[in-house]
């Protein structure tokens, strides 16, 4: 059964189509991507402090994978629904459950199916950071394939959100656009991040993609980030089957699937709450020096910071983006409280006494500070317990600055903007072509 519909998907120009336009989106951000790169490099190949900043993974890895994310999340859901929708519309489901007498075996090949589909999206990336590496780039295996896993959760979420959209829909258009609708959603409230008006929204953001994608694309591997991603496509299957049993009436259906939504909301909450990650960046540079994560995780009590800034602060954004990622890393139990955020209607341009304050919590010892230093902060906490500061020293990150112009540049714009689309469509002629041939 799964090579039937194996058959199904490759022998479609919809798939191959749908790999092309990603290879040519991904291919003008990895193009993007280096003529920054080369251009900062420049100036950094003769200064070895500038050197240190020019990180391949932010610099090159992230904005390539984020034209994927794009591509996977328009034109994956073109693709991922027409297993199932494709059936439906031609009414020949129904007797395809006949024929097999399992739903679930049904769903399990069409998922596959699916996931393999939109898995051919991965071509194009998977092919620049090797073209990357032979124009003489650098890139960390544990790092690159972190960020890579996130964008593979993410495919096979987006097949089983495709799966459950189709599995409630009669039609292979309605299937597609409620899926969009769904992934659109996440990008909705990816955009409430940051406005201080639109704090309500703040724990919408355990719901959005990007906040688990996030950790992965600089280099951490969160556990609770493929815990969530996990538990949504679980509940997204379980879905997509409730829907195709038409052997159950529809009000039992709508309740079962209700059932499912809240089990599935409570586990993502759940594993919202599994703050394990590990630091799969070369050197470590994520985490705070091996000495201090050491010491921190000796401290004894719990450890807590209380914020008082607005999100659009841009002082906030550094501190959730670089002290308490790293204070995680050392301690995933370390709480952070954003009493602004629990404020109805926070007055625009109106700053109390004591705004900008960050207090930090150690067991029954507090401390004030208005710095947003790692070092500050981290120094505070040992003050705190009357402990001395450990040894600050690190491995130092060289950075891996490069120029590519010149021919390489022109190969570069051949490779990505005509050789990888030109390739998945060569491949599509050539795959339905074989697979006509060979059906009766």
């Amino acid at each position: 059964m799964l090579r039937r519909e194996l058959s199904i998907m490759f022998r479609a120009q919809v798939t191959w189509l749908q790999a092309a336009l990603s290879a040519l989106l991904v291919g003008h951000s990895f193009v993007l991507a280096t003529d920054l790169y080369s251009a900062g490099s420049r100036s950094a190949l003769t200064n070895r402090l500038m050197s240190r900043e020019f990180d391949p993974l932010l610099g090159i890895v992230r904005p390539t994978l984020g034209g994927l994310y794009f591509a996977v999340s328009l034109l994956g859901a073109v693709v991922a629904v027409r297993p199932l929708a494709i059936e439906k519309e031609r009414r020949t489901f129904h007797s395809l459950l006949l024929q097999t007498t399992s739903p679930m075996r049904v769903l399990a090949t069409q998922g596959v199916a699916g996931v393999m589909s939109l898995a051919l999206q991965a071509i194009a990336p998977i092919g620049l950071f090797g073209l990357w590496v032979v124009l003489g780039g650098h890139l960390a295996l544990g790092e690159t394939a972190a960020a890579l896993l996130g964008q593979a959760l993410y495919v096979i979420l987006v097949a089983a959100l495709a799966m459950a959209a189709a599995a409630w829909t009669n039609t292979l258009a309605q299937a597609a656009t409620a899926t969009i609708v769904i992934v659109a959603a996440s990008w909705a409230i990816d955009a409430s991040e940051g406005f201080a008006a639109l704090a309500w929204l703040g724990r919408a953001l355990d719901w959005s993609v990007s906040t688990h994608l996030t950790p992965m694309e600089r280099g951490t591997l969160s556990f609770g980030a493929c815990l969530w991603m996990g538990v949504t496509t679980i509940g997204a299957f379980a879905i997509a089957y409730v829907g195709t049993r038409f052997d159950v009436p529809r009000r039992r259906r709508v309740a079962f699937a209700i059932l499912i939504m809240a089990l599935t909301a409570g586990a993502g909450l759940g594993a919202n709450r599994v703050r394990i990650v590990f630091d799969c960046t070369e050197f470590n540079r994520v985490s705070l020096p091996p000495a201090v994560s050491a010491g921190l995780r000796e401290i004894p009590g719990a450890v807590s910071l209380e914020v008082y800034l607005d999100r659009d602060d841009a002082r906030r954004q550094q501190l959730e983006g670089d002290v308490v990622v790293k204070l995680r890393l050392a301690r995933s139990d370390v709480e952070v409280r954003t009493p602004l955020d629990e404020q109805p209607a926070p007055a625009v341009g109106e700053r109390d006494e004591g705004y900008g304050r960050i207090i930090v919590h150690v067991g029954d010892q507090t401390r004030v500070t208005y710095s947003t230093s790692r070092k500050e902060i981290v120094t505070l906490l040992f003050e705190a317990t009357g402990r001395p500061v450990p040894d600050w020293s690190t491995a130092e990150y060289p950075g891996y600055p490069l120029v590519i112009d010149g021919q390489r540049r022109t190969l570069t714009l051949l490779i990505a903007y005509l050789g990888l689309p030109a390739a998945c469509i060569l491949a599509g002629l050539w795959s339905t072509r074989t697979m006509r041939g060979r059906s009766p």
